[in-house]
């Protein structure tokens, strides 16, 4: 048998403010009580019935049927929970306990002794809370010298509620745990998406930036702007001389001997169209003669 960790609920019902539309035999119990506590079932275990109801509750109430064990919905917002944490071998003793006590027959005599003179329980016949009492001293939920007898609604709910691991019902609490799940697989299924939108992304712009020089080989206005000094010159090659205009190629010609002579080694610059208007200066200024160049004003 598992000893795995395992809970029980109890049921409180509560009357409502419309007290008149109440059985007589709850308005008694709430008056020798001095409570509006009148009724407390109990939930053994935390399997879940059909449609997500509560299984295992134990309860009997003032009719032929007696004690039972049944399904609920807990959805009436007349009820209060308290469920107390026990282990799973303490629920099976109840739950063989409760199976035991099926059809017992309702005890209006003890209920009304319950307040002054207590009975001892016999198992014989019971009424709402000392049915609860006898399972909770028999899964060791409640001290063995304790009569369930002399146990009332008020009692079990003032003796439990600060022992309690959850105050709520049980049916609402898994629904929400259930609801819970299926958001966080829908996130995660977001952020699945989101990561292949992020991967097709960067796809695309890892191939826009392959096609990128192939459109500006084939006409297209490239992607980036061309610094100044390239796109006037063929080249940007260092210039001769650290002048300003374009680069200058040295004629090697000039240093081979010719007739015994050596010639002195002459530059020969590549001069720039003249302007269209105003003044315009050519580079003779770079050539070893030390004549200064002319300046040609055109009108």
């Amino acid at each position: 048998m598992s000893d795995a960790g395992s809970s029980v609920t109890l049921i409180f019902y509560r009357m409502s403010d419309r007290w008149w539309t109440e059985p007589v035999l709850n308005l008694l119990a709430a008056a020798c009580q001095m409570s509006a506590l009148t009724h407390v079932e109990i939930a053994l275990g935390e399997a879940a019935g059909s449609n997500n109801t509560m299984a295992n509750v134990c309860r009997i109430f003032n009719d032929r049927v007696g004690a039972e064990l049944v399904e609920r919905t807990g959805r009436n917002p007349q009820y209060e929970y308290i469920q107390l944490g026990c282990s799973e071998r303490a629920v099976q003793r109840m739950l063989r306990y409760a199976k035991s006590c099926v059809g017992r027959p309702f005890s209006q005599m003890g209920m009304a002794r319950s307040i002054l003179w207590p009975r001892q329980t016999d198992s014989k016949s019971f009424f709402c809370a000392e049915l609860v009492a006898a399972l909770l001293k028999e899964g060791g939920l409640m001290e063995q010298h304790s009569n369930p007898g002399g146990a009332t609604p008020e009692i079990l709910y003032r003796l439990y509620k600060g022992r309690a691991a959850v105050v709520g019902n049980p049916c609402v609490l898994r629904d929400i745990q259930q609801q819970g799940t299926a958001i966080q697989f829908a996130s995660l299924g977001s952020a699945e998406q989101s990561q292949e939108r992020r991967d097709e992304r960067e796809a695309l712009l890892q191939r826009q930036a392959v096609m990128s020089p192939m459109q500006s080989s084939a006409g297209l206005a490239p992607s980036h702007a061309i610094p100044r000094s390239c796109a006037t010159y063929a080249t940007c090659t260092p210039r001769y001389g650290g002048g300003s205009g374009p680069p200058a190629a040295v004629n090697t010609t000039a240093f081979r001997q010719i007739g015994g002579v050596p010639r002195q080694p002459v530059v020969s610059v590549n001069r720039a169209p003249p302007a269209a208007s105003g003044l315009s200066l050519t580079f003779n200024g770079l050539t070893m003669s030390g004549t200064p160049p002319p300046v040609h004003r055109r009108n």
